[in-house]
């Protein structure tokens, strides 16, 4: 846990991600990178637990930013990350809302440009995941099979995480023997 950060400086950065997160936190993700994993003030391993708790809970998967938060200044940390979640989204669903119906033409247009947008922020949070873990060839290799996968027979995402665990399972068990 890093105390310099403070309850403000978790405010801040997840605030101000937030308001460029578009499809649960993909914002987040690379802000918090850049600002906290880059420069050595949260450990790229407990970043990707975070990410990966917040992926397997129930709820919103943004909700990996309140454990980034407890790691970078405890409860007030915590605390401070949900609001810097609840505060910006809750405005702009408001005033979201609010103009819909007149900006109906222009959402329109401009959502199948979104969607690239979100595939790219997606890859790059992914790399930016992998890259500070050092993956091997091996794990590469693993990565690859199973985006191949997904892309090719779209299953059901309970059976990845399953599939996921069972192959950690079996790698941990096996270097333990070893």
């Amino acid at each position: 846990m890093d105390n310099s950060v403070g309850f403000f400086g978790v405010l801040g950065l997840v605030m101000l991600s937030t308001l460029f997160s578009i499809g649960g936190g993909n914002g987040q993700v690379a802000m918090i990178q850049g600002q906290w994993v880059s420069n050595g003030l949260l450990d790229p391993a407990l970043f990707a637990w975070a990410f990966a708790l917040g992926h397997f809970t129930p709820g919103p998967k943004v909700s990996f930013v309140t454990a980034i938060g407890y790691y970078m200044a405890g409860i007030p940390g915590a605390l401070a990350a949900m609001i810097g979640i609840v505060i910006p989204t809750s405005v702009g669903a408001s005033l979201a809302s609010h103009w819909y119906q007149k900006f109906q033409r222009v959402i329109n247009y401009v959502s199948i440009s979104a969607s690239m947008v979100i595939a790219g922020m997606m890859t790059t949070a992914a790399v930016g995941l992998a890259l500070p873990l050092e993956p091997s060839w091996i794990e590469l290799a693993g990565i690859a099979l199973v985006t191949f996968l997904i892309v090719w027979r779209r299953p059901d995402p309970i059976l990845i995480i399953l599939g996921s665990g069972t192959v950690g399972a079996v790698v941990w068990f096996v270097e333990a023997s070893l």
